[in-house]
């Protein structure tokens, strides 16, 4: 599966528990460098406590988290190494925070907590403004935006950061079905014009053999990993889903559904 790829994220033996129950056990996972990888599973099976794992934001109780062959730690490496946009970003539509703003805050981990954004930070920002298709709003107030804009925001202020890996958790969770195909178009844009490694949680196993180059199949353990084409065809997959797959039409392209938006 490597195909001669370099591995840029690696789990051994991972194992979390969150308030003494377990969440996640003997994850084995590899991404590769310039993948798009769908996670995929029901609800509580670990999706969003494994993407923070990822990220450092939650310790293991055993095993471990490698970025691009070392030990990941929660210094200022991991920062701009991994970029992330969370499941539910909350807006105040009364702070007074322009959008251009809301992106140059992306940099404050390569600029350092405390420190001011000079004009590169916020030329940076404008360009991922501009890649993401909002630089005309740059001035706007955020809490003015549509969701579906609003997600493109967060989505520049984690490139604003350029990282190697973006994380996405269920990124389209809060847009309409019209706005969901543009936006992973967005993403596979994106993912060419940065050399882009994608990891991405997802209800929606449609969008998954069209966009993603491979799919891990989690519920608190690693069932599957592999290219679309063997996953979705594995018995193990249909008996894991069966159930609880449900068809749903968006246009003319049939996407299944894996159980309703909520964190893992």
């Amino acid at each position: 599966m490597t195909q001669g790829r370099k591995i840029v994220v690696e789990t051994r033996d991972l194992n979390v528990s969150i308030s003494g129950c377990d969440v996640l056990k003997d994850i084995n996972l590899r991404i590769l460098e310039n993948s798009f990888t769908g996670l995929i599973g029901p609800n509580g099976g670990g999706k969003t406590t494994l993407l923070r794992t990822l990220l450092g934001l939650i310790p293991p109780d055993r095993g471990e988290v490698r970025i691009e062959g070392k030990l990941l730690g929660t210094g200022r490496r991991r920062t701009w190494i991994m970029g992330y946009v969370p499941q539910q970003i909350r807006v105040d539509r009364r702070f007074p925070l322009s959008v251009l703003d809301a992106v140059v805050m992306g940099r404050y981990g390569r600029i350092g907590l405390g420190r001011r954004a000079g004009r590169t930070d916020r030329e940076i920002a404008l360009d991922c403004l501009d890649r993401v298709g909002l630089a005309h709003l740059a001035r706007v107030r955020i809490g003015d935006l549509s969701g579906g804009e609003q997600q493109r925001v967060f989505i520049a202020r984690a490139l604003s950061a350029s990282p190697k890996v973006l994380i996405l958790d269920e990124p389209t969770a809060a847009v309409d079905v019209a706005a969901q195909d543009s936006f992973y178009r967005l993403l596979q844009e994106l993912r060419q014009a940065y050399s882009l490694t994608v990891v991405m949680a997802t209800h929606d196993i449609g969008i998954v053999p069209i966009y993603c180059d491979a799919i891990a199949c989690l519920n608190r353990t690693l069932h599957l990993h592999g290219r679309p084409e063997e996953i979705l065809k594995n018995e193990v997959f249909k008996k894991l889903y069966g159930t609880e797959v449900e068809v749903v039409m968006h246009g003319k392209i049939p996407h299944r559904m894996i159980g309703g938006h909520h964190h893992d």
